[in-house]
């Protein structure tokens, strides 16, 4: 007889179903949402709750033996400074399992465990999802206005090349006006200073 042995065994040895205890409790706390089967979820709510119990005290001693359990410092440090903290002022009820169905391969009875309490890092990341989508569609203009602005924009473009060309144009000719009149002066005085050395020699 069967009496007072509680606990499905889940066709596994002890040592196998520890190991998969670890593992989907792991998991459980660092995704905070897990799907597995009915009987594995309602076996693993019991491991789950003990340890979160362990996670409100939040003494040395307790994050040892929740790291002895879970061997996953990821999981023992999330379980520790997030999850405990938000179960301190509840007594039970860490966890709930929802049926989802049966599984379509071999119809088994597939089930979704869960944190009760949802960080509030979900509703914030939300909202900034809103605001960026927000601005993203202020940002985004219709097809239309893009065209005309860009067409703006080539033209624009155009009218500053065009206007530097002008004045690399204007610049070069009164460079060259310069320097027609500097020797038409150096021509003229050459004569004269000619003539001068003439009249001086005679």
């Amino acid at each position: 007889m069967r009496h007072q042995k509680t606990g499905r065994k889940l066709s596994r040895t002890a040592s196998h179903r520890k190991a998969l205890f670890r593992n989907l409790a792991a998991a459980l706390f660092l995704h905070e949402s897990i799907k597995t089967t009915n009987p594995k979820a309602l076996e693993l709510r019991k491991v789950a709750d003990r340890l979160i119990t362990l996670a409100k005290g939040g003494s040395l001693h307790a994050t040892r033996l929740a790291f002895a359990y879970l061997r996953d410092k990821e999981a023992v440090k999330k379980l520790f400074t997030d999850i405990g903290a938000r179960y301190v002022d509840m007594n039970g009820g860490y966890t709930r399992v929802i049926k989802i169905g049966p599984r379509k391969g071999d119809a088994a009875p597939m089930a979704i465990i869960e944190l009760t309490q949802k960080k509030d890092q979900e509703k914030e990341e939300k909202t900034e999802q809103k605001g960026k989508a927000k601005k993203e569609a202020k940002g985004k203009e219709p097809k239309g206005k893009e065209k005309k602005a860009k067409e703006k924009e080539g033209k624009e473009k155009k009218e500053a090349k065009g206007r530097q060309k002008k004045e690399e144009a204007k610049e070069k000719k009164e460079a060259k006006g310069k320097e027609q009149k500097e020797k038409k002066g150096r021509e003229k005085k050459e004569p004269k200073a000619k003539k001068a050395k003439e009249a001086d020699a005679d």
